[in-house]
């Protein structure tokens, strides 16, 4: 149960960043897709605190996150632009927290998934940065981010907890 539960939660992060990807990009077909993530997100990580045991203290922090954009959309509160720049702030460290803890919610051990995180999570805070700011080669390159970090997340998803097994010779 606690693998299912650990895949599902970063599957549902990597479909976050692409309802972000769409979102930011203009892109019709989006409105339900975001809510029922959103949610499924959520579900996942209250199946994780409710049915894992033990758990793993650290996962307050993104609770605290998910409560308070809850609270942004129910009691739909009025921001401005201001806000866009730190929802993508809010997101990049929320998806770097997931990434580049290795023992977040179970371990991992492998070890080319170091480098690629964080080249996955630079290149996405670049493409943020270039297109808050209306820079050349904006889409491409927060495609190209996002769909990394995408990948990323659901290979991190899936090899949480996978032992190597170590050959003695």
């Amino acid at each position: 149960m606690k693998k299912t539960l650990i895949t599902l939660i970063y599957s549902s992060l990597s479909l976050l960043v692409l309802v972000y990807l769409f979102k930011l990009m203009s892109w019709p077909g989006l409105a339900d897709l975001s809510k029922g993530v959103f949610w499924l997100h959520v579900g996942s990580y209250l199946g994780y605190s409710f049915f894992v045991n033990p758990k793993d203290d650290r996962i307050i922090y993104p609770l605290i996150l998910l409560v308070g954009s809850i609270a942004f959309n129910t009691f739909q509160i009025e921001v401005g632009l201001w806000f866009t720049y730190v929802v993508f702030g809010l997101l990049w460290i929320y998806v770097s927290f997931h990434l580049l803890i290795k023992n977040y919610l179970a371990t991992s051990n492998i070890p080319f998934l170091t480098p690629l995180n964080y080249l996955a999570i630079i290149l996405f805070g670049l493409a943020g940065i270039f297109k808050m700011n209306h820079l050349a080669f904006t889409d491409t390159l927060f495609v190209s981010g996002s769909a990394s970090l995408c990948f990323l997340l659901i290979l991190a998803g899936i090899t949480k907890g996978i032992e190597r097994k170590k050959m003695n010779k």
